[in-house]
């Protein structure tokens, strides 16, 4: 009996077995990656600030406040995250740490929490692919440009920062808006998604609107057959909202006027627009064709964008407008997920053809996805390429949101490989089986990952600056500094974090955009003279300067700044004012600690 290929059916024998091995054989090649964790590997310094902020839950700070004490700058170390992505880590931690010990449980929940994440965003995936009309053959194929994809990054062990957790709120949203049942509860599921998308992360923004979006073009175009689910949709989404800002961190209160995290303006705005849309689910009888419905739906839009702007006009602006020149030309420049395809199509050409290659050629094929959509499919497709659409947006303007839009681009490349390979089951011969392997060659971000090395630049070798910069954050460089305490430790940016999760003691700079003060001040220790630096030093109160040659930060302020600290500093030109306090004598790829004297 021939095995059915069909993309609905109940039984193991329909093929749905390819999809159960292959998310396997993701999360298994991906959890080899959890040794490295248990010997101390942590992937980025946002995880490792998770991880502090985590443990200072535990350790009894208020689950209101998320600043970091122990950051030394002039705002006081203010941070603006959200308590939700803490709860997996520290109630695992919790736990396990009696039995194992803190740091097997640390290693531990870091390695486990991003891989739940990742079973969660497959599964998601493929019932939106299923939703979406894709054969299994589509589907299986989707989920491997999923695997092998730039957003796959935001599911390796050890990422425990929050992006993962967004794209899974984001696709669990899609998942019910495209429900063909239209009943209240995944209009309640869709605002808990969004809702909690926003609260963790402003990057979810442009997908919060674009959901939001769908849900109303499926009220326009389908009617009132969709007014309980909006009903629904519009009350979940003032209740789940207020909840969370009121008990997600920093509660309710003055700091919560901002427009960098999920601010009175947000909750202003998804309040309103929930009643008003609740209103139009309850009394969308009286809009009897689709213009009404268009223009009803308009007027609420509208209303709300306008709260939204009056609450917090300022969240209408440049958001790094407080951000001094000096710390754009050293900082911000550098910050790798906020760079621009302007900048990247300058400095990293094989990053642009990678990222950018799997866009194009994705957006090709979710095109035909939705010319060539049965009628009962085209509305769904339609939304969800309008998702596409604002993803790829978001990467022209910062390449952090490759995130969303990897995840996107798997589903049309899938569904082309799909058709193809039907075409190629219907037909037999070389010709179309031909054509279906160089599609599914054409789709496939290996391919553009490949090019990219090919005609960027080259591969990266041990010897390389990246990989010396690496070598500056291991761990092994911090275990004799964490023996030490009451330190108050200076470092360039980029090590800023590692000496704060790694050892108990002070510092004076992290890469925090609330930080700025702080920035400006450690980067002009860095690019000034080596006399203003001391006498910088020793006006914070830094007791200590910890360094390493070939970071790829003081790399870039030795070479735009040849007569400053970071430069002599790179030569190894120690200063007598520092005094090595570490007994080691490598410089290249080691973190040193000196002590600072006084004048």
């Amino acid at each position: 009996m021939a095995t059915s290929l069909s993309p609905r059916g109940g039984a193991l024998s329909d093929g749905k077995w390819a999809l159960w091995a292959f998310g396997i054989v993701i999360i298994g090649l991906l959890s080899v990656r959890i040794n490295d964790l248990f010997a101390g590997f942590i992937p980025g310094i946002d995880d490792m600030m998770r991880l502090q902020q985590v443990r200072d839950l535990l350790a009894g700070q208020s689950w209101f406040v998320v600043d970091q004490s122990r950051l030394l700058t002039p705002e006081g170390g203010e941070m603006h995250w959200s308590r939700l992505p803490d709860l997996f880590l520290a109630g695992f931690i919790f736990l396990a740490q009696p039995v194992i010990g803190q740091t097997a449980a640390e290693a531990l929940a870091m390695g486990l929490w991003p891989l739940i994440l990742l079973a969660f965003a497959m599964v998601f995936l493929v019932m939106i692919m299923r939703r979406l009309g894709l054969s299994l053959v589509g589907q299986v194929a989707g989920l491997f440009f999923f695997g092998t994809s730039a957003a796959i990054y935001n599911f390796w062990p050890g990422r425990i920062d929050h992006h993962g957790f967004v794209v899974v709120l984001v696709l669990a949203g899609l998942t019910a808006v495209l429900s063909k049942q239209m009943t209240a509860r995944s209009g309640i599921v869709l605002a808990l998604s969004i809702t909690a998308a926003l609260t963790i992360a402003l990057e979810g923004l442009p997908y919060v609107a674009g959901l939001i979006a769908i849900m109303g073009l499926f009220w326009i175009v389908r009617g009132h057959q969709e007014g309980v689910r909006l009903a629904a949709f519009g009350l979940a989404l003032m209740v789940f909202a207020s909840l969370f800002f009121a008990l997600d961190a920093p509660g309710i209160g003055d700091r919560r006027m901002v427009c960098d995290a999920y601010g009175t303006s947000h909750w202003a705005g998804l309040t309103v627009g929930g009643v008003l849309l609740a209103l139009l689910g309850v009394f969308g009888g009286w809009f009897d064709t689709w213009q009404k419905r268009l223009l009803a739906g308009a007027v609420a839009g509208g209303v709300t964008v306008a709260l939204f702007i009056w609450v917090n006009p300022a969240c209408l602006g440049d958001p790094y407008a407080a951000v001094s020149d000096t710390v754009r030309e050293t900082w911000l420049v550098r910050v790798d997920e906020a760079k621009p395809l302007s900048n990247l199509l300058q400095t990293e050409l094989d990053r642009v053809i990678w990222v950018y290659g799997v866009l194009g050629t994705a957006g090709f094929a979710s095109i035909f996805m939705v010319l060539s959509a049965k009628p009962e499919l085209r509305l769904a497709r339609i939304g969800c390429i309008l998702l596409f659409v604002l993803a790829i947006v978001a990467t022209v303007w910062q390449v952090r949101g490759q995130s969303f839009s990897h995840v996107f681009a798997a589903i049309g490349a899938g569904w082309l490989v799909g058709v193809l390979f039907d075409n190629w089951r219907a037909k037999r011969g070389p010709g179309p089986l031909l054509i279906m392997a160089a599609a599914a060659i054409l789709m496939s971000p290996l391919t553009w990952r490949a090019l990219g090395d090919e005609f960027g630049v080259a591969p990266l070798d041990p010897d390389t600056a990246v990989s010396r910069s690496m070598d500056c954050v291991q761990a092994v460089n911090f275990q004799e500094m964490a023996t030490r305490t009451d330190m108050r430790v200076h470092t360039p940016i980029d090590l800023g974090i590692s000496v704060l999760a790694r050892t108990s003691n002070q510092v004076f700079v992290g890469p925090y955009h609330r930080n700025v003060k702080g920035i400006e001040r450690a980067n002009l220790i860095l690019i000034g003279s080596p006399d203003e630096a001391q006498q910088r030093l020793l006006d914070l109160g830094a007791t200590h300067f910890a360094y390493c040659r070939g970071l790829g930060e003081t790399n870039d302020y030795g070479e735009r700044w040849p007569n400053g600290f970071a430069a002599q500093l790179n030569r190894d030109e120690i200063p007598e004012w520092l005094e090595p306090g570490d007994g080691l004598s490598e410089t290249e790829g080691v973190v040193r600690l000196y002590r600072i004297l006084p004048n």
